[in-house]
């Protein structure tokens, strides 16, 4: 009789902590900051160096994709303070143009984080070497996870934050983009 007790008391307390874990599972999670591609710096076109700007001298052309990735927070229930670590993947999709003889694009972009008033509190730039296997003249590539901390003071939460993702650009690349928007809208 003891061992059938003792069995129902052990099945008893598992249904509590099952109902335990249901209740903590069923709070909703804490937010990410919120992650944004810049609409000028979404797009890349290499051209060769020098004036040339037609479609033969298009080394690669890229765009980054919507960026995804997750958060986790290590707060202090007490002070409120604490730490929001996010993990981001940064995917884009590359265009070998005519001008690529060696079958490569060299890509650099950043990752920028703003608070809740766009002041900039970190950017980390990224660059990376994309091969163009076999006869393949467009890809998705997605580099290493960027890691990310955001320090947490006063009861702030990821909603507090915004992450924006963007192609390195020359001045010269920026203004062909937003010549591009431009055109895109008038059409």
């Amino acid at each position: 009789m003891a061992n059938r007790v003792g069995w129902v008391s052990g099945l008893a307390a598992a249904a509590f902590f099952a109902s335990a874990c249901t209740m903590l599972e069923s709070e909703p999670a804490p937010p990410c900051p919120n992650v944004s591609v810049i609409n000028d710096l979404a797009k890349i076109t290499k051209f060769l160096p020098g004036v040339g700007r037609d479609l033969i001298d298009v080394v690669y052309e890229g765009e980054v994709l919507n960026p995804t990735g997750m958060c986790e927070y290590d707060v202090d229930d007490d002070t409120g303070e604490g730490n929001l670590a996010v993990e981001l993947l940064v995917t884009m999709e590359l265009a070998r143009g005519p001008a690529n003889k060696d079958r490569k694009a060299e890509v650099a972009y950043f990752v920028g984080i703003t608070d809740s008033e766009r002041r900039i509190l970190q950017k980390k730039d990224f660059s990376g070497v994309v091969a163009f296997p076999g006869n393949k003249n467009r890809l998705r590539w997605t580099d290493e996870p960027v890691y990310l901390s955001i320090p947490l003071k006063g009861g702030k939460t990821g909603t507090d934050f915004n992450i924006y993702v963007g192609f390195g650009v020359t001045p010269d690349q920026l203004k062909f983009n937003r010549k591009q928007i431009e055109d895109t809208r008038r059409k």
